[in-house]
């Protein structure tokens, strides 16, 4: 599993997420990730277009830093979701709970709405 991580801005943090998340790519990057999210004080844009597969462990991994971001009154938007993760996440009601978009730009605009 790959990641990478940019600050956008003073508000929002960029997440690029490749390869993927099931069990062992979530062991991989779950620490990192997890910081990146809930210590650097910003909202988040994920960017799941290099996301070819997703499990449990990786849905966990996206609610727990959500669940965080949340907790002060930050956000995770996830964007750019394939078809067959985007199954997944239906399935399970994730978008109940994350924001989902299309696109970067549809991901910026809601990271940058005021609180």
């Amino acid at each position: 599993m790959k990641m990478e991580t940019h600050e956008i801005d003073d508000r929002v943090t960029r997440i690029r997420l490749g390869g993927r998340l099931d069990t062992k790519g979530a062991d991989e990057i779950e620490r990192e990730f997890s910081s990146a999210v809930l210590h650097l004080k910003h909202n988040t844009v994920v960017d799941m277009s290099g996301v070819d597969f997703v499990a449990s462990m990786g849905i966990r991994m996206l609610l727990e830093a959500a669940r965080g971001a949340k907790l002060r009154r930050e956000q995770v938007v996830l964007f750019g979701v394939q078809p067959m993760v985007q199954v997944v996440f239906d399935r399970v009601g994730l978008g109940d709970l994350i924001r989902i978009v299309p696109d970067e730009a549809q991901a910026l605009a809601v990271a940058r709405e005021p609180s």
